[in-house]
């Protein structure tokens, strides 16, 4: 079978690449964990000096990188340019926190336990199962690529079909400079993502939407998963707000990428004090947006078809367009940038994950009763505080069960990626940074003593 990559501003087709047959995905594999015994014991230095090797190569090709996320994902070049310095500044600061994993020493009780002494170590789980969704496919790979490639481990990835030209490219500049047999490349479509889930993989770490990831949980066995699944995400505007530093950044966290983003802020509640003044400054701004500069294309017919159908869903059920609204005539995958309000629960809109350039605007009578809604609603991933209150943000990030909260603030992650995720059927969240993630617990106790326990046969029943 072939994959075709197409241009989603013009639908020209980029290029044609034939799947990866089903038995190279054990192959592959299979050849990881043979090379994941030397990998895994290569001292840290040598695997930190391989992916400061590998920044060097992301630096040389990243004009390429940009031209591959502008045609293929159809990314305006600003945000192909900062995914690009993302992924470099991402590689440094994992070389920076692989150096403080250290095994941990427990301290015994030495009468329950006399004459000895245990540890912790961390290792490598081995072959990880990398999958990567097309909205931000290079960024999203390195947060994981890279802290499991310094950790020991070996990979198996496997991109989005919408984003093979990435993968790639992704494959040609990490092969550039790891051993053989470290990291291997799939080209596919969810059969073979499929099969690399049931393959004998040592860990699994996908991002991707919730069905895919609920089939996930039914086929993967005992084997740990990592699952970052999207999100319904919100801003909550309080009537204390900056509101110009809010609809500022309300709007960029709820279109960035065309809103083709986990954590975008889509869904918009405000103070019922505020919210015509709020609206009317959102209109304003979201119309004034250029289109091909600031909005750009979906990324594929299928996202640009669920978008139509969850607006006219919305505007069929009574849902006002305040701008937008419909698809740019023209060709290519393009949308209006959009500004509804009067949304209701029996819309779809209003409990599915639009990925797409359209906000929603609700007003509530205060931040609390937005909470209420966020809570009810089966997503978990990330929201937007705007107040100036600090005790009343305090009190609103206790109550609203996410994942990540943002304050003044929309949709900036931690370096790396690291603590990224939700709860809910956003994901399978920990409490374990990524490098944690990618090692697993060793425990070792060792006895110094020249007699038997006294718990041990024969029992002395004196």
């Amino acid at each position: 079978m072939i994959i075709k990559s197409v241009n989603p501003a013009t639908e020209e087709v980029l290029a044609r690449t034939h799947f990866t047959p089903i038995p190279e995905v054990h192959a592959a594999v299979a050849r990881a964990a043979k090379a994941f015994q030397l990998w895994s014991v290569e001292p840290v230095t040598r695997r930190i000096a391989c992916m400061q090797e590998l920044k060097n190569h992301v630096r040389q090709h990243a004009a390429e990188l940009q031209e591959i996320l502008t045609k293929e994902i159809g990314k305006s070049p600003v945000e192909a340019a900062l995914e690009v310095e993302e992924t470099i500044s991402t590689i440094d600061y994992y070389c920076e926190r692989v150096q403080e994993v250290h095994e941990k020493v427990l301290c015994l009780d030495q009468k329950t336990y006399p004459n000895s002494d245990a540890k912790v170590q961390f290792v490598p789980h081995g072959v990880i199962g990398l999958i990567t969704p097309w909205n931000y496919p290079l960024i999203l790979t390195f947060w994981t690529l890279v802290p499991a490639l310094l950790t020991g481990n070996t990979i198996v990835y496997k991109p989005s079909r919408y984003a093979t030209l990435m993968g790639k490219k992704i494959n040609e500049v990490v092969q550039s400079v790891l051993p053989e047999g470290v990291f291997h490349t799939l080209v596919g479509d969810a059969r073979t993502g499929m099969e690399l889930i049931q393959s004998p993989i040592d860990k699994l770490f996908f991002t991707g939407n919730v069905t895919t990831g609920q089939h996930i949980l039914k086929k993967i066995g005992i084997k740990p998963a990592a699952l970052e699944l999207g999100g319904k995400n919100a801003s909550i505007i309080c009537s204390d707000a900056d509101i110009s530093l809010a609809v500022q950044g309300t709007i960029w966290g709820a279109l960035t990428n065309t809103g083709q983003c986990c954590v975008a802020s889509s869904t918009v509640f405000i103070e019922a004090s505020v919210f015509a003044e709020v609206a009317k400054q959102i209109i304003a701004a979201v119309s004034a947006l250029k289109i091909g500069t600031e909005i750009h294309s979906l990324a594929n017919k299928e996202q640009l078809q669920k978008v139509v159908r969850l607006v006219a869903d919305a505007k069929k059920k009574g849902a006002k367009v305040l701008c937008g609204g419909k698809r740019i005539a023209q060709k290519g995958f393009w949308f209006e940038p959009t500004v509804l309000t009067g949304i209701k629960p029996a819309m779809n809109i209003w409990t599915e994950e639009v990925f797409g350039p359209v906000i929603t605007l609700t007003p509530v009578k205060t931040a609390l009763d937005a909470v209420a809604y966020i809570n009810a609603g089966t997503y978990g991933l990330g929201v937007s505080i705007w107040t100036k209150n600090n005790t009343y943000a305090n009190t609103l990030t206790q109550k609203v069960n996410i994942g990540m909260v943002w304050i003044n603030d929309v949709g900036l992650p931690l370096p790396g990626g690291d603590y990224w995720g939700g709860v809910k059927n956003s994901g399978i969240r920990t409490t374990e940074s990524k490098i944690m993630q990618c090692l697993k617990a060793k425990t070792v106790l060792k006895y110094d003593g020249n007699e038997k326990r006294t718990w041990w046969y024969p029992y002395d029943t004196n």
